[in-house]
């Protein structure tokens, strides 16, 4: 049987974010709270325990080795990157993203401009999750929508990149196959035609491993420069690795996120720019894995 081709369409060209016009985001404490309160699907279940166990345990020293090497510490045994500086793309390109849920292909389709996404990284603005039409969610819950500051965590929040989120990174742009750029899922054997255009840049021409285009995509995004990943950490770099047209423009759950769960019900961009508000993710979200991965106690992630 001939096996489906990966679809990938090219999206509008949008302006890049400012900082006035930031966009909306959930805040640390909302993050938590959507994370705690989180009800996975009993009968999905199978379909991620599969993948937890077939697809992301099996790859996690490759995720672990490609986390050693963003840090620049490669892992025992692993030869070192020569890696070229790693510019910024221009603002002016056009957007396109991660993984849409239509049939069996991989369509790339990004809710705001791909720009947007690396803008507003940091920038969380209070969305308050009430305007996701969810309030039994933010009730007894003060002080949402608004800046806070989190306790001192008792956990080791070190500055290198968790296993586990390059694993659902992987999983959602390039559907575990080791073929292809975490940039976006283009393959391996050119540099990528869709956004980010013309990467891994990495002193050589094609083909590529996964591993040194994986740390390209990671450092562009200058997930190197995080100095800890707790869970609304995480969960933020997982959104904006999509896109926040779901929370701020729809006012609804990201399928990215929370496919799969009870904060999830429907509404998907179909194509790039394109939302209907009646589609239903068929993929499980990634914050629904790592809940998955944490309650059999593979992982353990701190709050803050």
């Amino acid at each position: 049987m001939q096996r489906k081709r990966s679809i990938h369409r090219q999206g509008p060209v949008h302006a890049p974010l400012t900082k006035r016009a930031a966009v909306a985001q959930p805040t640390d404490l909302e993050y938590i709270h959507f994370f705690d309160t989180c009800e996975i699907h009993k009968e999905r279940l199978p379909e991620i325990d599969k993948t937890i166990d077939g697809k992301i345990i099996p790859g996690k020293p490759r995720y672990q080795n490609i986390s050693a090497l963003v840090g620049g510490a490669p892992a025992a045994g692993t030869p070192s990157l020569s890696l070229s500086p790693l510019p910024m793309f221009s603002p002016t390109s056009p957007s396109t993203g991660g993984l849409s849920d239509l049939g069996s292909g991989v369509i790339h389709t990004t809710p705001p401009s791909f720009d947007s996404r690396w803008s507003a990284l940091n920038e969380p603005s209070g969305f308050g999750f009430s305007s996701l039409g969810l309030p039994a969610l933010t009730q007894g819950l003060p002080g949402f929508g608004k800046s806070f500051s989190l306790p001192p965590s008792p956990y080791n929040t070190s500055g290198r990149i968790p296993w586990y989120f390059i694993a659902c990174v992987h999983y959602r742009e390039c559907g575990f196959s080791f073929k292809k750029h975490l940039h976006n899922g283009d393959p391996l054997t050119a540099y990528t035609t869709h956004v980010p255009a013309n990467r891994p840049q990495v002193g050589h021409p094609p083909p590529f491993t996964f591993e040194e285009s994986a740390v390209d995509a990671l450092k562009l995004m200058k997930f190197d420069k995080i100095a800890g990943w707790p869970l609304p950490v995480i969960l933020r770099k997982l959104e904006a690795y999509n896109g926040f047209g779901y929370t701020s423009i729809h006012k609804i759950p990201s399928p990215y996120l929370w496919g799969y769960s009870n904060l999830y019900t429907k509404g998907l961009y179909v194509s790039d720019g394109k939302f209907d508000d009646n589609a239903v993710s068929k993929q499980m979200g990634t914050a629904v894995i790592l809940k998955r991965m944490e309650e059999r106690g593979l992982i353990s992630i701190p709050r803050s």
